[in-house]
């Protein structure tokens, strides 16, 4: 993740020189199977053109959905409620898959098979992330993915407990801003969940006055 000092992730106000430019150099050197985000982070990279809700009945096989793909890399959705549209099933050189809840309907299921797009459920209201997981590793060659936000759904894998690691680019801006997306939204408040301990493995200054931060996450 890249964010502010103040772990603000959104760059609207932020006086650099695209550092999301500077953010994709370092996400490139790690070495993953694929990537995954939230509905509103992959809005970035799907299709502009809203999908046409069709009229009738849609005979569309139970269960998830592998579709032909030859790629060695992917790029994971997170839409519970089957929002996003497709212009085909690649995102650069990633094949696409989708992550629902089964409350999905069956004219979004038809629509997902035409792009090609492989899909698998999670849940039957709300994703349960450790079964989505392991959905992942064993219907693709899935075995490490970097988590890239937004806010919400980074703070939905805290909570579960599911990262192992957390690499930080801190950018050399304060942001301020109340009420946007931070590194990590897990609820409202504070309740009786413990915040994460993390263990620093390396701090680096790079690119001269961004600085790299490297955790582990106890478990």
């Amino acid at each position: 993740m890249i964010s502010s000092v103040d772990g603000r992730i959104k760059q609207n106000n932020w006086p650099l020189k695209n550092p999301a430019r500077i953010y994709e150099e370092h996400a490139a050197k790690i070495k993953a199977d694929g990537w995954i985000v939230g509905r509103i982070t992959m809005q970035e990279f799907s299709s502009k053109n809203p999908r046409r809700k069709r009229p009738g009945r849609f005979d569309v096989p139970k269960g998830d959905f592998v579709a032909k793909y030859n790629t060695k890399t992917f790029a994971i959705a997170i839409d519970p409620r089957g929002k996003l549209s497709w212009d085909s099933n690649m995102v650069d050189t990633e094949h696409v898959i989708s992550v629902l809840t089964e409350q999905v309907s069956a004219d979004y299921l038809d629509y997902l098979r035409s792009r090609n797009v492989s899909y698998i459920f999670g849940g039957k209201t709300s994703l349960d992330l450790k079964k989505v997981l392991s959905k992942l590793a064993a219907k693709f060659p899935i075995k490490r993915l970097t988590l890239q936000g937004g806010g919400g759904v980074n703070g939905s894998f805290l909570k579960a407990g599911l990262i192992d690691e957390l690499r930080l680019l801190v950018c050399p801006v304060a942001d301020g801003a109340t009420g946007v997306p931070t590194v990590f939204d897990v609820e409202a408040g504070y309740t009786r969940r413990k915040a994460a301990r993390l263990k620093l493995r390396s701090a680096k200054i790079v690119n001269q006055d961004f600085v790299m931060l490297q955790y582990t996450l106890s478990k």
